[in-house]
């Protein structure tokens, strides 16, 4: 029956009749190793353990089917097994798994979209892909339906036949067997409606992922730079999940009225033209629905974009939070993430508020459409008798769900339309041009072509003031339509024209900037056909990367023409790493090639790191590269590109991030020796290496200057056009590395690095890898824990409750929701009882009509002021309970230290910031109210049956036993089903998350397909625990809903079987009836607790999840210590000594540091040169306390920096990281968040470090200039001055950069040292980089060498000393730079 053989050629699918379908395997290139993303990988088969059924006949097929035992051995293995695991689980059926989704979904859009209208009808593409079963579902409903309207009129038959003492018993038995068939009939076609509704929902939710990720892959620059990765992540998270959640509920729509119809149908029959009273109201209260659903809707609208708002904040800090915890920002960005955390709390408020207010008048409906009746039917002068007014409670109770059900309903469809229209608006979004189109062998043509990054479209022109406030700037800007941007375009466009011309006529005009800064690139011509190298240079913000984007199509061309083969390779300035081994990153969407596959690490010069890496090249990379260097990234990055063997390749300055003689080695072996070899491929390098540009290989050189080319030629023509912009910029270069080192004459020695000679390597690391046992080389190389592993075991303990119940503001708040609840009950239990004496006593003489009228009117008006005060009292407090879990886990989180984040996806916490977040705020109040009214409903009715007919009692346990037996049965595995599900999300939004930071890379390679296909997997993955959980709810609902038919039969029967003794005693019928009556509504009642409780237990699991961080996750040091106030006011002076210093990353990995001893001098300035992995980064890391000493100690001025607050240290340390990252918002709040200093200085530093108020480069016209998530609108070398601006303004006597003008032009290089020598003259400077001109002029250079100190002086005594390190590296970098 059930197979979970992985790796066999077919497996099987479970299927509703017990029977099985093969479903073949998918295959994907590109196969993770985590266990995050390579869930379904099998050890030893577990369900083949479970009997095989024998060919089984049709009754056994249909029983299979109705009561859904195709699950039991599911159930029992959840219940023998301490967890369930992924390979635990059975195959979806082909139906359900997303290649068939996707394919339904496709062909229902090529058939209903028109190209002639812009407008995507999604919904009726969804309707049509997936709604024939559901409609055909409808049926059943409507069996269930009628149904359900012969239990009323049974229970007046009953009523009739025990007051009629001639009546006989078979009459009884005759109804107790009819109310009973027809109990059983409702299970099993409403079970049965249920399960088709959940599995279309499914479908939705799969489609949606699939079409939102599809269409994630396609979209724009400008399309994408409106969106968030939050609002983005949300459409999958909340959208697709609003749509899955309405179709159990959809056919409400029809089946609401069907059931209004019948109900008073039936209520006319018994109280004639009295229930038209009750009609009125009904009518009355329609349009009210329609004002209800349209302001629930805004209020909707406005809830998801300040939830929209808040995840962009909350991955954005994410993301950054090295950065954020390097610059001690942590308390600046959790006031910001909580003050948007207050704006969605407030919203929720009100909406929750008018929820409440909504559910209460809906809650009011049928009990105002009761008492008009009957009001009615007095007034005409009839009296009201047992039989009529028990029937009419009980079709008032039919009544009652579909006017409750009805506003809900027309709630979630509002909600699904807003759902629909952000998921149709996104799929409407503006998709990327098709890039190239040229011919083989033609290789890369650009003619004449403007580029423009669209982005956000806002005008520039628009000046104004704007406050330092960046909610109210953003309010401030003016956004233009698309229209109105592309005319604005088209005037940047003429005065660029205009200006050109006047140029060209001798008489140079100045164009308006602002109009001009709008064009990226103007008029380029460019041509590498196959076999040329073309180098791009200019200064930060000339256009350089641009230029590559453009010809990849990421960048719009406004005018000319852009060609280029089909088959690029691409490697971006900011490396572009999965979180996977290191190995899948190279082959990326390629089958592996072991001879080509070495062929690229050594060429990238890797085959050293693989001998340092734990695990070789099958050590796990964690997510952004998070556990290599910034060399290592961009060499497998470099690798990547090699390894896929394009007719084109696009080069976005590798060359910056590695070392000289590394650099060296890749220009040689890489790009000349081994990329243009062949003379078959196109290369394009954009680079700051100029010492590389006189090679021969070199066909064409192009210098970009403001957007524009300024020169373009071979090397030695360049050079001869004396005065001109790239002769000037290499003599410079020269002529300042010349002075740096000393104007030291050329050595001959050739690329020898510190750790050793290079050249002469061979991939023997390689090799030895291949040789290791591949799965021993897995296991250590994982560095991403395991959430599978992470998660709870067994039932959700009671501490998680209380640990809720406290949130909601303590015990005594959770006792006072619980007698709400019992309080409530009781009323009704009042209200029906009052009923039931009001139709016995009614007739008599000295009764008042008006009087009993009166006092039913009473208590159903108490009930709903109740029901309103208790269910607005528990959504305010379960808010409360979220914002208080929100900000410990926020708290938690933003404490946390790196190993952390070094070891944790960020798709894994941001699933707690979304996904668990949402069920606090809206999901558990709605469970809680659920299962908290239909546990007392079931406890009153119990009480009910049991004082009318004692009797009953003696049926009641066996009842409870199987009641109780079949809860505990399925609540274990539906709570494993449960945590899989959440578990399962998790590496669908990290992958999401991973998509739309690489989405160029991704698209150059042509890697879609790859990543569709896993992310299908995934989606497979986690819907298979979604199925298996609604089917067994399914497999729960028919079970108990026979207990409750049980109650009902034994009900009657007691009653029926007293008919001997009590026969016409009117009150012992009014009490029998009102026993029945209480039975009909059981089943349902008995039902929904179970499943509430399920749903309780199961939507605990986030409050579980999140505790688990807030209780397991360590914090970093304190914040603030009492040394931190005894210190003097100047300090730190800046002398740092470090004592037998020892470090390791985490607790199991070998030290990285290893007894590292050094004084540095107050005042000083230290350069850090070294190879990859000996230490240089690790120094700053130390000092910076991202990760705690393991031995020794490190002093700042003779004070033991482990004894001060990580606050007071991280801030009174300037830091530019190798990685620059910025924040939306401006450039003020990325330069100062704390609002410290005055706009003027703010400036000045922009100036300084060339940003603002130069040669006409800049992109920052001022500090209003909106920074986009990421600084996506910045190039990388913009970026880093950002950054390095962000460092002069803080004033500190210790400075820390590491390789910080790496992707910075040689000139901007110089003013950036310049600014740095100027602004820290007293301060104790510590610089590692790669340039080692930038470093020659400090006062010491410290060599690191495998986590120890191996040479440390004046640059002038260490080229003094024969056969030193230092000497042998500037000797290295001479021959390159100076030839």
């Amino acid at each position: 029956m059930f197979s979970s053989k992985k790796g066999s050629k077919k497996y099987a699918a479970l299927d509703s009749n017990g029977e099985t379908e093969l479903t073949p395997p998918s295959t994907f290139a590109i196969d993770s190793d985590s266990d995050e993303d390579n869930i379904s990988k099998s050890p030893p088969p577990t369900l083949s353990s479970f009997p095989h059924s024998p060919p089984s006949s049709f009754p056994h097929q249909l029983y299979n089917t109705l009561t859904f035992s195709f699950l039991k051995p599911l159930l029992d293995l959840g219940n023998s097994k301490v967890q369930l695991d992924p390979y635990d689980l059975p195959d979806l059926k082909v139906d359900n798994c997303s290649e068939e989704i996707l394919r339904k979904y496709k062909k229902a859009l090529s058939t209903l979209r028109s190209p002639k209208k812009t407008t995507l009808p999604l919904s009726k593409i969804l309707l049509t892909a997936f709604g024939p079963p559901f409609f055909r579902a409808g049926f059943l409903k409507l069996i269930h339906d009628l149904c359900a309207f012969i239990g009323p009129n049974v229970l007046k038959h009953l009523i009739l036949f025990l007051k009629d003492p001639e009546a006989r018993l078979s009459t009884g038995i005759g109804l107790t067997l009819l109310v009973t068939l027809s109990q059983l009939t409702m299970s099993l076609c409403l079970r049965q409606y249920f399960y088709i509704c959940y599995q279309t929902g499914l479908r939705l939710r799969s489609s949606v992922i699939l079409s939102v990720y599809n269409k994630s892959l396609k979209l724009s620059t400008s399309e994408r730079a409106e969106r968030s990765t939050g609002e983005i992540t949300n459409l999958m998270s909340v959208d697709a999940q609003r749509l899955q959640d309405l179709t159990p509920y959809l056919h409400a729509v029809w089946y609401s009225f069907l059931q209004i119809f019948l109900a008073l149908f039936f209520l006319y029959r018994e109280l004639g033209a009295s229930c038209f009273a009750g009609v009125a109201i009904i009518v009355v209260m329609m349009p009210v629905t329609k004002k209800v659903g349209k302001v629930l809707g805004g209020m909707s609208k406005r809830l998801m974009k300040v939830k929209d708002e808040r995840l962009k904040m909350n991955n954005e800090v994410l993301s950054g939070v090295k950065v954020i915890k390097q610059m001690a920002w942590e308390k600046s960005f959790e006031n910001k993430i909580l003050e948007l955390r207050n704006s969605e709390i407030n919203q929720l408020k009100k909406y929750v508020i008018f929820q409440s207010l909504s559910g209460t008048l809906w809650s009011t409906v049928p009990l105002l459409v009761a008492v008009s009746t009957f009001t009615a039917y007095v007034a005409s002068g009839k009296t009201l008798d047992v039989a009529t007014a028990l029937t009419s409670l009980a079709l008032f109770e039919i009544l009652r769900f579909p006017l409750f059900m009805l506003p809900n309903v027309i709630n979630n469809l509002v909600e699904a339309k807003v759902s629909v229209d952000r998921i149709r608006v996104f799929l409407e979004g503006r998709e990327r041009g098709g890039g190239g189109g040229g011919e083989e062998g033609e290789g890369v043509k650009v003619e004449g072509a403007t580029f423009v990054w669209d982005g956000k479209r806002v005008d520039p022109t628009e000046g104004g003031e704007s406050s330092s406030n960046g909610d109210e700037e953003k309010k401030e800007e003016k956004v233009l339509s698309e229209e109105e941007w592309e005319n604005l375009l088209l005037k940047s466009q003429l005065s660029d024209a205009e200006h050109q011309i006047q140029t060209l006529k001798g008489n140079p005009s100045n164009p308006d900037p602002k109009l001009s800064s709008l064009l990226s690139l103007r008029r380029i011509h460019l041509h590498a056909p196959p076999g040329s190298l073309i180098a791009v240079v200019g200064p930060v913000g000339s256009g350089k990367s641009t230029l590559l984007n453009g010809i990849l199509g990421e960048c719009r061309s406004l005018t000319g023409s852009v060609s280029l083969p089909s088959h690029v390779s691409y490697v971006s300035q900011k490396s572009f790493i999965m979180n996977d081994t290191l190995r899948n990153n190279i082959t990326f969407s390629k089958p592996y090639d072991p001879e080509r596959y070495q062929d690229a690490i050594y060429k990238c010069a890797l085959t050293h790191d693989l001998t340092v890496l734990p695990s070789g090249d099958q050590t796990e990379i964690g997510e952004k590269g998070i556990n290599l260097s910034g060399g290592q990234k961009a060499r497998v990055a470099l690798a990547r590109a090699v390894y896929h063997d394009a007719d084109v390749v696009l080069l976005d300055d590798p060359l910056s991030a590695v070392d000289a003689h590394v650099g060296k080695h890749i220009f040689k072996e890489c790009i000349v020796n081994g990329l243009l070899a062949k003379g078959d491929k196109s290369v394009i390098l954009v680079t700051n290496a100029l010492q590389f540009l006189n090679s021969d290989k070199v066909s064409k050189i192009i210098v970009l200057e403001n957007g524009a080319v300024k020169e373009e030629g071979k090397y030695n023509e360049l050079m001869n056009n004396v005065g001109g912009t790239f002769s000037t910029m290499l003599n410079n270069y020269r002529d300042k590395s010349a002075e740096s080192m000393g104007s030291r004459s050329n050595s001959k020695l050739d690329l020898v690095g510190v750790g050793g000679e290079l050249e002469g390597e061979e991939p023997e690391a390689v090799e030895k890898s291949e040789k290791r046992n591949e799965e021993e080389l897995k296991k250590e190389g994982k560095i991403i824990t395991s959430e599978l592993k992470e998660r709870e075991t067994g039932s959700v303990t009671k501490d998680v409750y209380l640990l809720w119940a406290r949130a909601l503001g303590g015990y005594h708040t959770a006792i006072m929701i619980l007698l709400s609840y019992i309080g409530v009950e009781m009323l009704n239990v009042s209200a029906r009882w009052w009923l039931s004496y009001w139709s016995e006593h009614g007739d008599s003489e000295n009764s008042n009509q008006g009087q009993f009228l009166g006092v039913y009117a009473g208590i159903n008006a108490i009930i709903v002021i109740s029901m309103f005060v208790r269910q607005l009292h528990l959504y305010l407090k379960s808010l409360r309970a979220a914002k208080t879990l929100f900000n410990e886990l926020l708290t938690t989180i933003l404490r946390a230290p790196m190993s952390f984040f070094d070891t944790t996806p960020l798709g894994r916490i941001l699933n707690r910031f979304s996904k668990d977040t949402y069920t606090l705020d809206q999901q558990m109040s709605a469970t809680v109210r659920m299962y908290l009214g239909t546990l007392s409903s079931v406890i009153g009715t119990l009480i009910v049956i049991s004082t009318v007919t004692p009797w009953f009692l003696i049926t009641l346990p066996p009842i409870l036993i199987f009641y109780l037996g079949k809860q505990k049965y399925f609540t274990k595995t539906y709570r494993e089903l449960k945590r899989l599900d959440s578990v399962s999300r998790s590496p669908i939004y990290a992958l999401f998350g991973e998509t739309l930071e690489g989405v160029a890379t991704i698209r150059a390679f042509k890697a879609q397909s790859v990543l569709k296909k896993r992310i299908m997997r995934l989606l497979d993955e986690n819907q298979k625990a979604f199925w298996l959980t609604f089917s067994a709810q399914c497999w729960l609902a028919v079970r108990l809903e026979l207990a409750g038919t049980a109650i009902i039969t034994f009900a009657c029967l007691c009653a029926v079987l007293q008919h001997g003794s009590q026969a016409g005693n009117e009150t012992f019928a009014g009490a029998a009836g009102l026993s029945i009556s209480f039975a009909l509504s059981v089943t349902q009642s008995l039902n929904w607790s179970v499943r509430m409780s399920s749903d309780l237990e199961a939507q605990m699991v986030s409050v579980e999840r999140i505790n688990q961080y807030v209780r397991d996750v360590k914090p970093e040091a304190p914040r603030d210590t009492p040394m931190d106030e005894n210190l003097p006011r100047d300090f730190p002076k800046g002398e740092i000594v470090f004592e037998n210093a020892k470090l390791r990353y985490r607790p199991g990995l070998p030290l990285v540091l290893k007894g590292l001893s050094l004084t540095i001098p107050a005042g000083s300035k230290v350069g850090v040169v070294g190879r990859t992995g000996a230490g240089k980064s690790t120094l700053m890391i130390a000092l910076l306390r991202l990760v705690e000493l393991a031995e020794g100690k490190i002093n700042i001025d003779g004070v033991d920096c482990s004894k001060l607050g990580l606050h007071l240290l991280r801030s009174k340390l300037a830091i530019v990281p190798q990685d620059p990252v910025l924040f939306s918002g401006s450039i003020r709040s990325n330069l100062d968040p704390f609002e410290s200093f005055a706009d003027s200085r703010l400036v000045e530093i922009l100036v300084r470090v060339g940003l603002m108020g130069g040669g006409g480069g800049e992109r920052i016209n001022g500090l209003d200039d909106q920074v986009e998530e990421d600084g996506s609108n910045f190039s990388v070398g913009q970026r880093q001055l950002i950054v390095i601006a962000r460092a002069l303004l803080s004033d500190c006597s210790i400075v820390l950069m590491d390789e910080a003008t790496a992707a910075i032009d040689v000139d901007t290089d110089e003013k950036i040292q310049q600014a740095m020598r100027t602004e820290f003259k007293s301060a104790t400077t510590i610089t590692v980089a790669h340039r080692l001109n930038t470093i020659m002029d400090s006062t010491h250079i410290l060599v690191m060498d495998d986590g120890r100190m191996k040479e440390f002086d004046s640059p002038a005594a260490l080229l003094a000393k024969e056969g030193g390190s230092f000497r042998e590296l500037v000797d290295a970098f001479e021959s390159s730079h100076l030839a």
